[in-house]
């Protein structure tokens, strides 16, 4: 009863920190935009779709299961964004309840709760699951998959967990494929590994492919419709680009300091006790070796190896590779910590392990806890400041100064696509003000725009060009974006 109590907490809490002052924290920026404008005519034009958000690489594109996941949230938000925020925390926190079953059943309910209180209070994590984007459901579908590839390892024979690998593997792939698609060749050299351990059936793997296959048809069916445009793009990228190849050692170095710095920030951003703390996991895992259960080690070690290994002969998209790559493996990083820690404090034979253990722990938790309040309580009205809740101010301010008088709205944003106040003014002038910014050139003008940092002369440069057809009557900021009101000459 005390494990349920304590477990419960934990996930309490979790969604607590993924959802405080959402309202203004969450960052709606172009994806956000141009995603909400795709669920808004979903709903409002009826116009439904098989392809989901872009990838960074050419011509390819993800499928439609992240926008169908988030679409009933923006649904009973009312197509509030920060309806969908709470809608993927949720999810994360589905995530971590996962990660503690994975720890429970196949090492020890104290792996399991450790795991998911570190994930909890990982600053990274919770900056990362407050993400309004389409790799955060990966967490969940994820850490399912393990759970559903540790069942058939050590033996299920139920026909349930083979169809539903199949589709969580399926629906992975239209979050995030740059981390998704490192499941398949994970899963196939586990399968191989433990192919004694598992309970082959035909039916089981024609139930696995089954399911796997239904998640593929949006996109086949995009690809057809379109000249075969994915296939294209996906033997360009692989074949013509040759986006996996071998490369020099300075690339290789620099790639694995990439990887340290990813892990690494899931438990501290400070570079001294992060590099201590993995050393000390280092002795403890030599210190436990024998005492772990293998099979269910193993898992998890190729799971999380099994990317990295690939990424390490990654050139494709110039090259670029971000933290988010590793959104699927994160949480088994974490798990394996967990295990290590906690075998350590209940069946080692090392001095002082309690005391180690305890705290490397508590300084995890007290460091994480200290910038996750930060976090949470960041000023909104700071001059570089941009988030939904100085958006959503900005764009208000314009509704309540033009009265029902109408205007037009011209904004700059550094990405150059106005997706975020295009969506924000179709949204509140939709469901609150019943006005939308006028098609025709009206006297009225709004400009938005936000503070552009590294490149200020290009936002110099747009409102000189402002200035030469509108005249500036009033001006208002809120954090890092500023409205002006225009009189057109």
């Amino acid at each position: 009863m005390k494990t349920y109590i304590l477990l419960i907490s934990i996930l309490a809490f979790s969604l607590f920190l993924r959802t405080y002052r959402a309202s203004i924290l969450t960052g709606f920026y172009f994806d956000q935009g141009r995603d909400a404008k795709i669920i808004w005519d979903l709903w409002h034009q009826n116009r439904f779709f098989l392809i989901g958000p872009t990838t960074g690489i050419e011509g390819i594109f993800l499928g439609p299961a992240y926008y169908y996941l988030i679409a009933p949230f923006y649904l009973l938000g009312g197509g509030n964004p920060v309806a969908a925020s709470w809608g993927l925390a949720v999810i994360c926190v589905l995530g971590i309840f996962v990660v503690y079953r994975i720890g429970k059943d196949f090492f020890n309910p104290s792996s399991g709760l450790l795991a998911a209180l570190l994930i909890s209070f990982s600053l990274s994590l919770v900056q990362s699951h407050r993400w309004l984007s389409n790799p955060t459901p990966l967490f969940l579908f994820s850490a399912l998959a393990v759970w559903l590839i540790l069942k058939i390892v050590h033996g299920s024979k139920s026909e349930w967990s083979w169809l539903i690998l199949g589709f969580v593997l399926g629906i992975s792939l239209q979050f995030e494929a740059a981390s998704a698609v490192f499941f398949l060749p994970a899963v196939i050299l586990i399968f191989l590994v433990f192919r004694k351990s598992i309970y082959w059936k035909i039916k089981s793997l024609i139930h696995l492919a089954f399911s796997f296959l239904i998640t593929l048809i949006p996109q086949l069916l995009f690809d057809f419709r379109h000249d075969h445009i994915l296939v294209m793009a996906f033997r360009r990228f692989l074949l013509t680009e040759k986006s996996f190849a071998p490369t020099d050692s300075n690339f290789l170095l620099n790639r694995l300091k990439f990887y340290f710095d990813s892990f690494s920030s899931v438990l501290t951003l400070d570079r001294l006790p992060a590099i201590i703390i993995l050393l000390l996991l280092v002795l403890f895992t030599i210190a436990v070796w024998r005492i772990i259960p293998k099979k269910s080690l193993a898992v998890l070690l190729i799971w999380l190896l099994t990317p990295m290994a690939f990424l390490l002969l990654y050139q494709g998209n110039y090259g670029y590779v971000w933290s988010y790559y590793f959104t699927g493996v994160y949480q088994v990083f974490v798990l394996l910590i967990a295990v290590i820690l906690s075998h350590v404090f209940f069946y080692s034979h090392l001095p002082f392990k309690k005391g180690l253990v305890g705290v490397v722990v508590a300084y995890l938790l007290v460091w994480n806890g200290f910038h996750i309040f930060n976090y949470l309580i960041a000023n909104a009205d700071g001059p570089t400041a941009i988030m939904l809740g100085s958006s959503l101010a900005a764009v208000d301010w314009v509704y309540k100064d033009t009265g029902d008088q109408p205007f037009n709205v011209d904004a700059y944003v550094p990405p150059v696509i106005t997706h975020a106040y295009d969506y924000l003014f179709l949204w509140r002038g939709s469901t609150k003000y019943h006005l939308q910014p006028d098609r025709n050139i009206q006297s009225r003008l709004y400009t938005l725009y936000e503070v552009d940092v590294p490149h200020p002369e290009r936002l110099e440069s747009w409102l000189t060009r402002q200035a030469t057809y509108a005249t500036p009557e009033a001006t208002i900021k809120f954090g890092g974006v500023a409205v002006d009101r225009r009189y057109r000459l």
